[in-house]
């Protein structure tokens, strides 16, 4: 495409960033987002249809810079949506909450990269992962590197790929040790490896990279880009701390499950009776176990609700660093929120009967799409209430500012 014609492209969508409406963007795919659900998961990836009504919502360009047809929006819209996405499907819901919180990190990148990422299509959907699975040696003009990532959701639909690095000989001057990178398809390998309880449909493979080149303008220190002190962060979205938005992101997806749950449950057991004739919906046990897990579901919407609030009121501010009590507060939101929909779908589950044992029933759907969404580094729930028993009793984190912060 003719770089002015992109220009113009981008000036123009950049220009009805702030009448963007997630709720109706949203609404105008959940058909077509439904209807692919099965699809996915016997593809143990999202479907194309899926894919593309992603991209052709908007959605996919919510946190993407505003210099590149992007609308550089609050994580609370994120959040919103992926939540509102999981009610139909947990694929789609969990690689939109994927690839865009990778944007909410690519924003801190130097333009140059942004550019080669963006520019012509501002919805991509960018895969990656950002654990430090793979190693970097300095070259001239760059760095060398080789890794193997695991949990590459929606890879199948990448053009460009972030991944977590460390230095493979890290001395003692070295200011830093972790780097995030920016890598092209072209030079990463995907392995089949995604077979799985439940988020089939999000194509979680394996990445490989080989003795790859990455210019310098496409890798960033860990510490400082992820704390929101990147000197090519152009807009407050991208001077939030990275390990506060990305569980809450992860948060709202899983919440989006659980309400699906909730509801499929209760539609089930309105109908069901015992071989006797006796109506399941009278059973004193299971109405407490409907008021228990409908109350933990309620409250952690109640929860998602209050964080998008204080994403947007730290936006207003403006100030980075986030503190580390906001930040850490953040995180264990999110992991509680997740726990309590771990809890609260669990407890359905297991009274949902023999027809819950089969493929395609909605309850068991999202038990096994929630138990595996919980192993999700970043709102394990033993972790981050070790960070926050910490946090709380001695005020400090333990983080060491040459490799990456932990909230």
């Amino acid at each position: 495409m003719n770089k002015a014609v992109v220009q113009k492209k981008a000036s123009s969508q950049s220009a009805t960033a702030s009448d963007f409406d997630y709720k109706s963007a949203v609404r105008s795919i959940l058909p077509r987002i439904a209807a692919s659900t099965h699809e996915s998961d016997k593809l143990r990836r999202l479907s194309d249809d899926a894919a593309n009504a992603l991209r052709e919502s908007g959605l996919a360009r919510t946190i993407t810079p505003k210099q590149f047809g992007g609308y550089e929006l609050s994580p609370s819209v994120h959040i919103r949506a992926c939540a509102d996405l999981g009610n139909v499907c947990s694929a789609a819901s969990w690689v939109l909450m994927v690839c865009v919180a990778h944007d909410y990190i690519i924003g801190r990148f130097p333009e140059e990269c942004q550019r080669e990422v963006y520019e012509g299509d501002a919805d991509n959907l960018v895969a990656g992962s950002l654990a430090p699975a793979g190693v970097i040696e300095p070259v001239e003009g760059g760095w060398r590197l080789t890794g193997r990532w695991l949990f590459g959701s929606g890879c199948d639909h990448s053009p460009w790929f972030i991944f977590g690095t460390r230095l493979a000989n890290p001395k003692p001057e070295d200011e830093y040790t972790n780097y995030h990178v920016m890598v092209p398809r072209a030079d990463v390998v995907i392995e089949d490896t995604w077979h799985t309880l439940g988020m089939r449909g999000s194509g979680s493979k394996d990445l490989v990279v080989t003795n790859v080149f990455v210019p310098s303008h496409r890798a960033m220190p860990t510490y400082p880009t992820f704390l929101g002190l990147s000197p090519h962060a152009k807009a407050p979205t991208y001077r939030l701390s990275v390990y506060s938005g990305l569980p809450a992101m992860l948060s709202g997806s899983v919440l989006g499950m659980a309400e699906a749950g909730l509801k499929a449950f209760l539609e089930a057991t309105a109908v069901r009776f015992t071989p006797h004739g006796v109506a399941k919906a009278k059973n004193p046990i299971m109405q407490k176990r409907v008021a228990e897990s409908a109350a933990e579901i309620a409250s952690a919407r109640r929860l998602l609700e209050d964080m998008c609030d204080r994403f947007d009121a730290l936006m207003a501010i403006d100030q980075a660093p986030m503190s580390a009590q906001e930040r850490i507060q953040m995180r264990w939101d999110s992991a509680y929120i997740v726990e309590l929909c771990r809890r609260a779908i669990e407890r359905l589950y297991a009274v949902s009967g023999a027809h819950g044992l089969y493929e395609g029933n909605p309850v068991y759907r999202a038990y096994r799409d929630i138990m595996t969404a919980c192993h999700h580094a970043v709102i394990d729930f033993d972790t981050v209430s070790g960070l926050k028993g910490q946090f709380e009793l001695t005020g400090d984190l333990g983080e060491n500012p040459r490799g990456a912060p932990l909230a």
